[in-house]
């Protein structure tokens, strides 16, 4: 989606979703404004954490729930996560996941893409820039 610029922070964010492009926004604007402010509403536990003030975020809605994934990157080659949920229908309204939840396979594509340039990035020396410069390409994966 873009970089959101919250507190300090850096977060890539990235939108998945269950359903057909015929939509005009493969992601509704209320979805993503939720999300957003879930994030910023939960900053302190990120700060709380030896970070670079970089992370992604994950959200996706999918074909039974709304799923908003939180990674930060700490001790050099160490990231962090919390998952949130909202129901499937109605507005939204994030919640910490009750469950052990980690990820679905879709969104392991983008955690597994963030991996790959956190390692040909920072932990390879490059600057910080080009970490967040680096993007997996739309599409379906």
């Amino acid at each position: 989606m873009d970089t959101w610029h919250i507190s300090g922070w850096r977060i890539k964010a990235y939108g998945i979703s269950a359903h057909t492009l015929e939509h005009d926004q493969l992601l509704d604007p209320g979805l993503i404004a939720e999300a957003r402010s879930f994030v910023e509403a939960n900053l302190v536990r990120m700060d709380e954490t030896p970070h670079y003030s970089v992370g992604f975020a994950i959200l996706h809605h999918g074909s039974s729930a709304k799923t908003l994934l939180i990674q930060w990157w700490v001790n050099e080659c160490v990231c962090m996560q919390y998952a949130a949920q909202s129901e499937y229908s109605g507005q939204p309204r994030f919640s910490l996941a009750k469950s052990d939840l980690m990820a679905c396979a879709y969104e392991l594509v983008a955690i597994d893409f963030e991996r790959r340039a956190w390692v040909s990035t920072v932990m390879s020396g490059k600057p910080m820039e080009d970490y967040l410069e680096s993007w997996l390409p739309d599409g379906l994966h």
